[in-house]
């Protein structure tokens, strides 16, 4: 087997001035995670840059119920 990860799904979600990458992954161990990224352009350098976070699916319940109990009022 290589050391290629594998995705088995992912979605995008265009927003002003950024784009964020919902990626699903499969690790070495055959259990599944979850890949977030923003990428956004960078006027002054022409760069586009990068950042993420990785949960895994241990990870997934806690991090859906924190979202919810987001007030934004």
């Amino acid at each position: 087997m290589d050391n290629q990860k594998q995705k088995i799904s992912g979605q995008i979600l265009k927003l002003k001035g950024k784009t964020i990458f919902f990626d699903v992954y499969k690790a070495i161990n055959n259990s599944n995670y979850l890949k977030i990224t923003e990428s956004r352009f960078d006027k002054e350098t022409k760069q586009s840059k990068r950042y993420s976070i990785i949960l895994f699916k241990e990870d997934i319940e806690d991090f859906r119920k924190t979202l919810g109990e987001i007030n934004l009022e």
